[in-house]
């Protein structure tokens, strides 16, 4: 060691700066060759798919700039495979980014709803990544349940939670969710858990009431004051942003009337009449009682609904979609279960909302502690 010193410190000052550089060149080589082995390392990663799926979305917003013609009407989805984004030279094939032993296809969902247009990338490299959605992540943490807590298919091929402790927690936005149910025809029904600050409580409809004589409110959704409340809650940039509203698909919303003496859980009563395309909604009375899995609970007045029901851990009371059959002037309010109330009074706006079967999730498994988050798909 001393000599090699004694030899630099010999050599001229030109030859001192000449090795220094050709230290310098060759620890920049081995930085070059230390990146390009943590490339290689990390080809196929969670990283490089999510890229990928932003240069799928970045190649359809393009193509669809050119070919707008081709967008979905209000409330339809159109899909373009990668495919033809490829041969359309809107991006290059999927080999150059993964290599030729990787194969993947994939394709863009692109959903309007309200003239909300949300660019869903679908990647599927099979035996490696899969794009997550909230369907499918929904299916592979909760199994279908027999007598337990968790999934259970019903006649019209619903899946619909039941029981107390389910994997059913959902961020969206900035506010917690339950989920209610995958829908038969795949969007995903969820419930805001908490009333949102600007619209904490409403009458249900506070307008004169002839049989009454009085402002005891109508009982007809289509011209009440809560309708109007969840058109505004929905229409307020505060609450919604166009990210948000891509994924928000219409409900037909079961309004039907409900006698006192209609006390059956599982009845049609509710949905003889619908109000449709309604974007934010509220729960039918029975939908409160129908996650039990309480052998007695047996119709909606019956308190031991409130056993091993998820419903219970939401606070405070709430309006239904049920108006009452016997009057024009009363509704069901949930308060630990549902019971008729006067429209005119006050209680919490919790609204229902159907989300797109397309929706996207950054992870989550659905429990309390590791909620679902729906991934927000940055719409255009």
């Amino acid at each position: 060691m001393d000599s090699i010193k004694s030899i630099y410190n010999n050599m001229s000052d030109m030859s001192k700066i000449l090795i220094k550089i050709l230290l310098g060149i060759l620890a920049g080589l081995a930085a070059i060759l230390v990146i390009v082995l943590i490339v290689k390392v990390t080809v196929g990663t969670k990283g490089d798919y999510s890229y990928v799926e932003d240069v799928m979305k970045k190649a359809a917003v393009d193509y669809y700039e050119d070919n707008s013609k081709d967008l979905p009407a209000d409330g339809q989805t159109v899909s373009i495979e990668v495919g033809q984004l490829v041969a359309d030279e809107y991006m290059k094939s999927l080999t150059k980014y993964f290599g030729e032993d990787t194969t993947c296809n994939g394709e863009v969902n692109v959903v309007n709803n309200n003239d909300n247009y949300a660019y869903l990338p679908n990647l599927d490299c099979p035996g490696k990544y899969t794009t997550k959605t909230l369907y499918n992540a929904i299916l592979e943490n909760n199994s279908d349940a027999v007598d337990s807590d968790g999934l259970y298919l019903n006649d019209d091929g619903d899946y619909i939670f039941k029981g107390e402790y389910v994997n059913n927690h959902l961020v969206f936005g900035e506010n917690n969710y339950r989920i209610l149910r995958i829908n038969s025809d795949g969007t995903i029904r969820i419930l805001i858990t908490e009333p949102l600050k600007n619209y904490r409580r409403s009458v249900y409809d506070d307008r004169y009431n002839v049989q009454k004589e009085d402002s005891s409110g109508i009982n007809d959704f289509a011209k009440s004051r809560i309708r109007e409340e969840l058109d505004k809650i929905y229409n307020d940039n505060d609450e919604f942003n166009s990210d948000q509203r891509a994924l928000i698909m219409k409900q037909e919303l079961c309004i039907g009337k409900r006698g006192e003496e209609d006390i059956a859980i599982e009845s049609d009563i509710e949905c003889s009449d619908v109000y449709e395309g309604q974007y934010l909604g509220l729960m039918s009375a029975s939908e409160y009682n129908l996650p039990s899995l309480d052998s007695n609970c047996k119709n909606i007045t019956d308190e031991s609904c409130l056993n091993y029901n998820y419903m219970m851990s939401i606070d405070g009371d709430f309006w239904s979609s049920t108006p009452v059959k016997e009057n024009s002037y009363e509704v069901y309010r949930v308060s630990a279960l549902p019971y008729p109330s006067r429209a005119a009074s006050s209680a919490n706006v919790l609204f229902t909302i159907n989300l797109s079967d397309m929706t996207q999730i950054t992870g989550g498994n659905g429990s309390e502690e590791e909620p679902f988050i729906v991934k927000l798909p940055d719409s255009k």
